[in-house]
């Protein structure tokens, strides 16, 4: 893995940790990188850690499996 994916799989796990959730977009205006570079970041992430994220299809975000409830709530 180049330095460049790893440096966008700990910030994935930081804005997890911070805010409790993330999406492609937030990848793609961070990174500059493509809505399908976005999703194999995503992908990579979740086969490396899977249990730290689950995908919430109605709102189309990644949510961290272990932030508070009450932040999910308020998205």
């Amino acid at each position: 893995m180049t330095w460049f994916a790893e440096h966008r799989q700990q910030w994935i796990a930081d804005m997890l940790a911070v805010y409790g959730f993330i999406n492609r977009a937030h990848l793609q205006r961070k990174f500059g990188v493509s809505s399908a570079q976005a999703a194999i970041d995503f992908r990579t992430f979740n086969v490396a850690h899977p249990d730290a994220m689950t995908y919430d299809n109605r709102k189309k975000i990644y949510l961290s499996t272990t932030a508070p409830k009450a932040l999910i709530d308020k998205l």
